[in-house]
C-alpha cells in the first residue's frame, strides 16, 4: 500500500514538474527572430537607402505600436499569416504569398494571431539620417 502511495506521489510530482518546465521552455523561446540581410544606398535617390529583413514570428507575438520616420515599408509574408493594424488603413490579414505596404510616418503594428510560426520578408526604403523605427506612445 505504501508503495502505491509513493508511486502516486511521484507520478503527481512528475506531472507538476513537467507542466512547470513546459511553461519555462515556452517562455524561453524567442518570440521574434529578425535579421538584416541587405542594405545599400540608392544612388538615384540621394540620402535614401534600402534595407531587407527576414523575420520569424512565434504564435501570439505582437510588435509595439511604431512608425518608420520618412521610411516606406513593404512586408511580404512567406509562411503563415500576419495581422496588421495600420492607422488610416485599419486591420489587414496578410497570408503567405501576399504583401502589404505601410506609408512613411504611419503608426502601425503587426502580430502573429495564429497558432503557427509566421515568416516575413520586409523591404524598407528610408532616409539615411532617420532611424529604422520609432516607437509611438499613445
Amino acid at each position: 500500500m505504501k508503495t502505491k502511495g509513493f508511486a502516486a506521489v511521484l507520478f503527481a510530482g512528475g506531472i507538476l514538474v513537467g507542466a512547470g518546465s513546459s511553461e519555462i521552455i515556452h517562455a524561453q523561446a524567442p518570440t521574434l527572430a529578425t535579421k538584416q540581410i541587405f542594405r545599400t544606398d540608392l544612388s538615384n535617390l540621394p540620402g535614401q537607402e534600402v534595407l531587407l529583413f527576414a523575420s520569424s514570428w512565434q504564435p501570439g507575438f505582437r510588435l509595439p505600436l511604431h512608425m518608420h520616420p520618412e521610411g516606406h515599408e513593404i512586408t511580404y509574408v512567406i509562411e503563415g499569416e500576419q495581422t496588421f493594424e495600420i492607422d488610416g488603413v485599419g486591420t489587414k490579414v496578410v497570408k503567405a504569398g501576399e504583401a502589404i505596404y505601410t506609408p512613411p510616418n504611419t503608426p502601425h503594428f503587426g502580430r502573429n494571431a495564429t497558432s503557427g510560426v509566421s515568416k516575413t520578408l520586409v523591404v524598407r526604403i528610408k532616409a539615411k539620417d532617420q532611424p529604422v523605427t520609432s516607437e509611438v506612445k499613445r
